[in-house]
This record gives C-alpha cells, sequence and structure tokens, in this order.
C-alpha cells in the first residue's frame, strides 16, 4: 500500500505535464503555420514550401503590377500634375497578369533548370549560369514580355471607338485591328527591345551574379522580382514612352 501510495502522484503528475504539453503544442499550433501580420517573412518562406509556384505566381505580380504604379507616379510628377490624378489600372493589371502568369513560371523553371544542370557556386559554374542567363535567356524573354504586353493592349483597347469612327462592317474592323496589332508589335519590337536588352544587362548582369552566388534556390524568384521591381518600372516606361 505504501509503495502504491508513492506511485500514484507520480503518475498523475505525469499525465498532467503531458495534457499541459498537449493544450500548449494545441495552442501553438500557429508556430507550425506562422502568421502573415506577425512574422510576414517567416510566412512566405512557409508558402515557398508548400505551395512554391503560387506563391511566386501572386509574389511575381504584385512586384510587376507596382513597378508600373511606380513609373506612373513618377511621370505624373514630372508633367506636373495634381496628386490626384488617376492612374491607369488597366495598364497596371496586364503588367500584374504578365508577372503572374508569364514571368514567374518561366522564371522559376528557367532557374530551377540552370541550377540543376550547373550546380555549385565556383565562379566558373557562376560564370556559365550568367553567360545562360543574360546572353541566351535575356534576349529572347525581354521581346517576348514586349510583345505580351502588346497583344494585351491590343486585346483590351475599344473596339467599338474604330467601328464608330470608320464606318465599316466587323470585318474590316478586324482586318483593321489586326493591321495595327503588327504595326505596333513591329514598331515596339524594332525600336524599344533592344533598348531594353541593353539596359537590362546593366541591371541584370550584376544582380544575377551576385543572386546564383549567394541566393537560396526557393528565393531566387523573389530576389529577381525585387530587381524586377525596377526593371518593371523601366519597361513601363520604355514600352508607353511617348504616349
Amino acid at each position: 500500500m505504501s509503495m502504491m501510495g508513492c506511485r500514484m502522484p507520480s503518475q498523475s503528475l505525469h499525465k498532467l505535464s503531458n495534457l499541459r504539453l498537449a493544450s500548449k503544442r494545441s495552442s501553438s499550433g500557429g508556430s507550425a503555420s506562422p502568421s502573415i501580420l506577425r512574422n510576414p517573412l517567416q510566412w512566405y518562406v512557409a508558402k515557398l514550401d508548400t505551395h512554391p509556384i503560387t506563391t511566386k505566381c501572386i509574389s511575381s505580380g504584385l512586384i510587376s503590377g507596382s513597378g508600373d504604379l511606380l513609373c506612373q507616379s513618377i511621370i505624373a510628377k514630372r508633367k506636373q500634375q495634381s496628386t490626384s490624378h488617376e492612374l491607369d489600372w488597366m495598364r497596371t493589371l496586364r503588367f500584374t497578369l504578365l508577372g503572374s502568369f508569364l514571368v514567374a513560371p518561366t522564371v522559376h523553371s528557367w532557374y530551377g533548370m540552370l541550377m540543376s544542370r550547373i550546380p555549385g557556386t565556383s565562379l566558373a559554374a557562376i560564370g556559365k549560369r550568367l553567360f545562360f542567363d543574360q546572353g541566351l535567356f535575356a534576349p529572347l524573354f525581354t521581346p517576348t514580355f514586349i510583345s505580351m504586353l502588346t497583344v494585351l493592349e491590343h486585346l483590351s483597347s475599344p473596339l467599338d471607338q474604330v467601328v464608330e469612327k470608320e464606318g465599316v462592317n466587323n470585318n474590316d474592323s478586324n482586318n483593321h485591328n489586326n493591321s495595327d496589332l503588327l504595326t505596333h508589335l513591329k514598331d515596339r519590337l524594332k525600336n524599344d527591345a533592344p533598348d531594353a536588352i541593353l539596359v537590362g544587362w546593366s541591371i541584370w548582369v550584376p544582380s544575377m551574379a551576385v543572386m546564383f552566388a549567394f541566393v537560396p534556390g526557393k528565393f531566387q524568384v523573389l530576389y529577381s522580382n525585387g530587381v524586377g521591381f525596377v526593371w518593371n518600372a523601366y519597361l513601363s516606361w520604355k514600352t508607353h514612352e511617348g504616349e
């Protein structure tokens, strides 16, 4: 009896401590799923682990759209417009869509392939990745982005105005708009794309050298989007220069 009397309190205390530990774990479940308000960086890292593509697409779209808003704000101030000027939200939406559905998935796949095919942090490996990224990928992707932006602008343009002004039927209107699209595409690819590639090299070559040397794989799209905030502001200005 005396031995049982000594064991019972010990077992009860052990059960009680287990219950308290379980209670703490359940109440601290937010540590396993961090809050965006309490720790946004930790929340973002967790989302990169659980939903990498979706997270990168959303963040890339927001950064691309923000770059366009920055461009519009700077241009408005240079023209000495009032602070209550109207923003072109359709233009911002186009940049956001391209950031989410073109830039993020393409760059995610491209960086993943580069890091897997040319691994390591040696100067030779970094140089090879930099050559393929800026020597091959950038001169192809920049005109692709400009072309897709032009197509989206064409699709969202008010076609009814063309019909009213021209006084033509639907077939003639479609031919007119297709002609305008091809003309606009040729003009931008001829005049905007070469300058954008050259300016892009001055921004992206040093930025990508740092990324390939120091930035972990899952953060590379976020890093490039951070640099892309300034880059998208430039692209927004370049593709709408003179408008």
